[in-house]
């Protein structure tokens, strides 16, 4: 059984598909510390399914509704799912890098149980649409479960990014590096780059407002102002910004975010005269080996668009590169 917030009682029916076993029941989670928990018992997190992350949704109008399935009494895995609702009417629901699984080798009874109680919970007609970003790896075998599920794909554009293992160690992160990356590093060094590390709300406004000009300018679109203010009021110390100082002035900066023992790369700017100091090696650098000593075991470069040209600069810190499955849908 499961138990909505105000502890109503509603059943998820056992899968009937394939392997599955027995029913998998969806509790919804609403203590922030018990989510942490459960989001740092997961061996590979994403963003969007930290805490702080659906407070950032809910100030941009989503309902957040954060679910524990569990397996006769196992928990197995958690998702945060996003619901719109416009005039008293429930018109869509969203996961969006998830549900994560607290083993690092669910069986595939399991993930299919996950996929279907899902599914039935917030993929029916009457729950409102469902649309999926499933934290599965692209390929035939996640399409095949997803399919098991009850799942229909709706595009194969899917999120593409990287991770380091910081665990290694300070020096071996360094050796770790393309040689070209280690060449401008310690020339922004010679040039006299200085970094500055702040958790202060100053500080991350100044970063909101360099993120808001530089989306303007380019023409691009990411996560907005409000959605990460309300990320950080959230959860303040799990954020942080790096910037690299020229004359005690920030010419470059880039904020991270910290959930469980991983962190994600999230928002950079860098002005002409960061960019002459190599601002974007330079401050890298200063963060892997920052989150190394905090203890995080690892970084997610925080995205890849193959052909872009920040992206080759990404590839030139070596992260070992995935590919999700693309989106999905159910109703």
């Amino acid at each position: 059984m499961s138990y909505d917030v105000a502890g109503a009682v509603s059943r998820v029916s056992p899968v009937k598909t394939g392997e599955a076993r027995a029913a998998i029941a969806v509790q919804l989670v609403t203590d922030s510390a018990r989510w942490d928990e459960l989001v740092t018992a997961c061996p590979t997190p994403h963003l969007p399914q930290a805490y702080a992350y659906g407070e950032g949704k809910a100030a941009s109008g989503w309902t957040v509704r954060r679910a524990l399935f569990v397996e006769a009494g196992r928990p197995v895995a958690i998702a945060t799912v996003l619901e719109l609702r416009r005039f008293g009417l429930h018109l869509l629901n969203r996961v969006n890098r998830g549900p994560l699984f607290l083993d690092a080798a669910p069986s595939e009874a399991d993930r299919l149980g996950v996929y279907a109680a899902l599914r039935r919970r917030w993929g029916r007609l009457w729950t409102a649409p469902l649309l999926i970003a499933p934290a599965l790896p692209f390929g035939p075998k996640s399409d095949a479960l997803l399919r098991r599920a009850g799942y229909r794909l709706r595009h194969r554009r899917s999120w593409q990014s990287g991770r380091i293992d910081l665990s290694v160690g300070e020096d071996a992160l360094w050796a770790g590096l393309a040689s070209n990356f280690r060449n401008r590093v310690r020339n922004a060094e010679k040039a006299g780059a200085r970094l500055r590390i702040a958790e202060d709300a100053e500080t991350y406004e100044w970063m909101l407002a360099r993120h808001a000009e530089n989306m303007a300018e380019r023409g691009f679109s990411a996560a907005g102002p409000d959605l990460l203010r309300a990320l950080r009021d959230a959860a303040p110390q799990t954020v942080s910004v790096f910037q690299l100082l020229q004359r005690d002035e920030p010419v470059a900066g880039m904020s991270v975010v910290r959930f469980g023992t991983h962190a994600e790369y999230h928002v950079g700017w860098f002005g002409p005269a960061g960019r002459k100091l190599n601002a974007g090696n330079f401050l890298m650098w200063q963060v892997l080996r920052e989150m190394h000593r905090r203890g995080v075991s690892s970084f997610d470069v925080g995205g890849l668009k193959p052909g872009d040209g920040y992206t080759r600069f990404k590839q030139t810190m070596k992260p070992v590169e995935y590919q999700l499955a693309g989106e999905w849908m159910s109703w």
